[in-house]
């Protein structure tokens, strides 16, 4: 069974895998990376905006990537402290 290599990555710093995964199937290596993305993301976000995981084969050839990106769009100006006033 072929071996993947799940490479963490935030921002300009890379995490490798050294140990990698028996796995069967492209499919299951696209659920693994997945699984591992979310819990990455559970970890990691917010304090950081994006996290990717680029994995390898056992040739060390890129075969998939997954990132997930931390977006936040404030639609109401915040007050800030010694700004507030009475609404009307």
């Amino acid at each position: 069974m072929p071996s993947f290599f799940f490479d963490f990555h935030e921002g300009q710093d890379c995490i490798p895998d050294e140990d990698g995964l028996e796995l069967d199937s492209l499919e299951a290596v696209e659920h693994e990376a997945i699984q591992t993305a979310v819990q990455l993301g559970r970890d990691w976000l917010p304090r950081k905006r994006e996290v990717s995981l680029a994995v390898r084969d056992d040739q060390r050839r890129l075969v998939l990537s997954v990132s997930l990106e931390l977006t936040v769009e404030r639609l109401v100006p915040t007050r800030t402290a010694g700004s507030a006033r009475s609404l009307p």
